[in-house]
């Protein structure tokens, strides 16, 4: 059944190139087709299976067509693409397109390291992108970024390791992630309800269910509201009391960062999507199942994390015109929903969700379908994530002191407020806020 799935869908992408090349971009203001193939560079942050899926959709590209050729230089992860970026941005040897992660989109666009994508894509695709994708891809009103390896975050279940505490489903709000706990400690102190792989993507999410505003779209810091208070001090609570495990492991992969989980002595762990389909294969012949990030007074919440595609402001008029025929071809529900089955990341658009194959991969991975259901309570990045240099590490510090080592949660609170309140206040004097 997934050799037919995937023999399908390869049909179905030569149709889409065979569509691509016949209508052209009709929406999209049409350009002079250069003389000659194109060929452009891409450096991608993608790496493991990704990255090898990712060359297989580009093989296929480039043999279907002679228009483009599209060369790609996997760099390895964001961090060593960061780097990338910095020393091509000043010497001026910037590839045509990145994957860059969302973090640093707006920031690239500020520093005119990217050209706009507004008019790359017709504008009914560009309507088809879940509205929460796109939100932290803009700068001063314009597109800089195409969706494409984007994850959000949630809960990974051991639904046998419930049972053993008598519970019969996952907790859907705090109050009753905080009951489970409880339940789940009576059967001996090597066993928790919860993991908190806690750190800066997960807190933007939870952040949001409790009803707190990390951060103000106009630039005012919010970390010390009482929101956030009682918010660190339930987990520090749980913490200090035994009802919650939390380690400071910040690398490696789901076997390395959830080795307590993977061991049966943990029922949940907060993670991202991006390790679906590595937890799909270590859990294999376990009861498990992926759920929705538990709501509080703010509901349910996800921010949505990940890679885009951005075109960098070298590149030349016949680059751009080469990238959006092969972003056009990246962006078909096809391609989407290839990616989206192969690697667990979300399908970026709402048309891949429509296709047959994919209907039936999330009616067989019910776990699947509730990853892609949580993208209706999606919101943007608060201006912190956007603004703020280092911004992970510095929150996952933040995090650390209080719940790891017990400090005072207003006390932090008041000073990360008033450290980042004022490197907002300095960004806005020169003109720099990402608003």
């Amino acid at each position: 059944m997934r050799f037919k799935k995937h023999v399908l869908l390869a049909v179905l992408l030569f149709a889409t190139l065979a569509a691509i090349s016949a209508a052209g971009q009709t929406e999209a203001p049409a350009q002079v087709q250069p003389t000659g193939p194109v060929t452009i560079e891409v450096w991608s942050s993608l790496s493991g299976s990704k990255a090898k899926l990712f060359d297989a959709q580009v093989a296929t590209y480039n043999t279907a067509q002679t228009e483009v050729i599209v060369k790609v230089i996997h760099q390895g992860g964001y961090s060593i693409l960061r780097q990338k970026v910095a020393a091509a941005a000043n010497s001026g040897t910037m590839p045509a397109v990145l994957i860059v992660d969302y973090l640093d989109v707006a920031w690239y666009a500020q520093l005119d390291l990217l050209q706009p994508v507004d008019d790359v894509l017709p504008k009914a695709v560009l309507q088809d992108y879940y509205p929460s994708m796109l939100a932290d891809l803009q700068f001063k009103g314009k597109l800089y970024g195409i969706p494409y390896n984007r994850s959000t975050q949630g809960f990974f279940v051991n639904n046998d390791v419930l049972k053993l505490a008598g519970l019969d489903k996952p907790a859907t709000t705090w109050a009753e992630f905080k009951t489970a706990s409880e339940k789940m400690k009576a059967l001996g102190k090597d066993y928790y309800y919860g993991y908190a792989f806690f750190h800066q993507f997960l807190f933007d999410a939870i952040a949001y269910t409790w009803g707190a505003s990390i951060s103000t779209p106009e630039g005012t810091v919010a970390l010390n509201s009482p929101e956030l208070v009682e918010m660190f001090s339930y987990f520090q609570s749980m913490y200090k009391n035994g009802l919650l495990l939390m380690q400071p492991v910040l690398v490696g992969g789901f076997e390395e960062q959830n080795g307590a989980f993977l061991e049966g002595k943990v029922a949940t762990v907060f993670q991202t999507t991006s390790f679906f389909p590595t937890a799909q294969n270590l859990l294999k012949g376990k009861n498990w199942s992926f759920e929705f990030v538990p709501a509080g007074k703010g509901g349910n919440a996800v921010t949505i994390g990940g890679g885009n595609f951005a075109i960098t402001s070298k590149a030349s008029k016949d680059e751009i015109w080469a990238a959006g025929k092969f972003l056009t071809y990246m962006s078909s529900p096809e391609i989407v929903a290839e990616f989206f089955m192969g690697t667990g990341n979300l399908p970026t658009r709402k048309a891949a969700t429509d296709l047959p194959a994919v209907k039936e991969y999330m009616a067989k991975n019910p776990s699947a379908a509730r990853m892609v259901a949580q993208l209706a309570y999606g919101k943007p990045a608060p201006s912190i994530t956007k603004n703020i240099r280092d911004v992970f590490n510095r929150v996952n510090d933040m995090i650390s002191r209080i719940i790891l080592k017990g400090e005072d949660p207003k006390t932090v609170l008041d000073e990360y407020t008033r450290m980042f309140q004022n490197e907002f206040n300095e960004a806005k004097t020169n003109g720099e806020f990402i608003y």
